[in-house]
């Protein structure tokens, strides 16, 4: 009798800690999921990709890059995505912009599907998270597995949410463009100046880590010039929303985002740097 129960409780805590593990497991995955999706903002490219993403719930092996596309990543803050929609925001794409098609990403985007003989493919990372940390290298690893050897283009389009722990400046730019350049050996990859109150301290540590590794710097001159005047946009500008509705901008936070005008010249800034095989767009004009 005794050996009879003793067998059940024995069942009974294998049939717990098996539960407990999946339970673990599953806490882990929702988690991991979550971490993701803070970071992976969107995909903006509209074609079956972004589609069985959202559908399957799969991570990136789902989604791999391959030399049949012309896969271009992006990484960015708030001028280039906005991960929490909210009550100032309405959308997940550069802030302040009219619609989704406005912001810079979506008119490189669109440019290069023009320009392109191979089906393109943009994803956009934001990284904020990556801004805001004390060790910033930490933070790295999370965006390691959205570059690879096929992918052909990366912008870096950072450092306006830069206020704290600036005295790692250096190296942090430094190994974020050496991560980049070691997991995307075969991608041009062009950093963005600063387009929101820019710090010569920044820019100075993003200029270091582009000599470093040979890759372009684009600076912002031509969009800074006539950025409150022209480029800025502005409380009671209407934007339209993720959810089509039409929406007023009333946070100055958002207002000092560009609008379509300056989204328009930052794009624009990029584009004259990109090489479309082999040949310069600069070199073409």
């Amino acid at each position: 009798m005794r050996r009879g129960i003793n067998r059940i409780l024995a069942l009974l805590c294998v049939s717990f800690l098996l539960c407990g593990c999946q339970g673990v497991k599953e806490t882990e995955t929702a988690k991991a999921i979550e971490e993701e999706e803070e970071i992976r903002a969107a995909f903006t490219d509209g074609t079956e990709r972004e589609e069985r993403e959202k559908t399957e719930k799969k991570s990136l092996d789902a989604i791999t890059a391959s030399d049949e596309t012309y896969d271009y990543v992006v990484l960015g803050n708030s001028v280039t995505c906005s991960v929490a929609e909210g009550t100032i925001w309405w959308g997940n794409w550069g802030m302040a912009a009219t619609s989704k098609d406005k912001d810079y990403v979506h008119l490189i985007s669109s440019w290069l599907k023009e320009e392109m003989e191979r089906p393109v493919t943009t994803m956009v990372l934001d990284l904020k998270k990556w801004e805001v940390s004390q060790n910033r290298d930490e933070i790295l690893e999370k965006y390691e597995g959205y570059f690879g050897e096929h992918t052909d283009l990366v912008t870096i389009q950072t450092g306006e949410n830069i206020t704290d722990f600036k005295d790692t400046l250096d190296s942090d730019y430094q190994n974020l463009v050496a991560m980049i350049r070691k997991k995307a050996p075969n991608a041009q990859i062009l950093m963005l100046g600063e387009v929101l109150w820019p710090s010569e301290d920044i820019e100075a540590a993003k200029k270091k880590a582009c000599e470093a590794n040979g890759i372009t710097f684009v600076g912002m001159e031509a969009f800074l010039k006539d950025y409150q005047e022209v480029y800025r946009s502005s409380i009671g500008a209407q934007v339209t929303g993720a959810d089509g509705k039409m929406h007023k901008i009333n946070d100055e936070a958002v207002a000092a985002h560009p609008n379509d005008k300056g989204m328009a010249c930052i794009s624009e800034q990029v584009i004259k740097q990109i090489t479309i095989e082999n040949q310069s767009v600069q070199d073409e004009e």
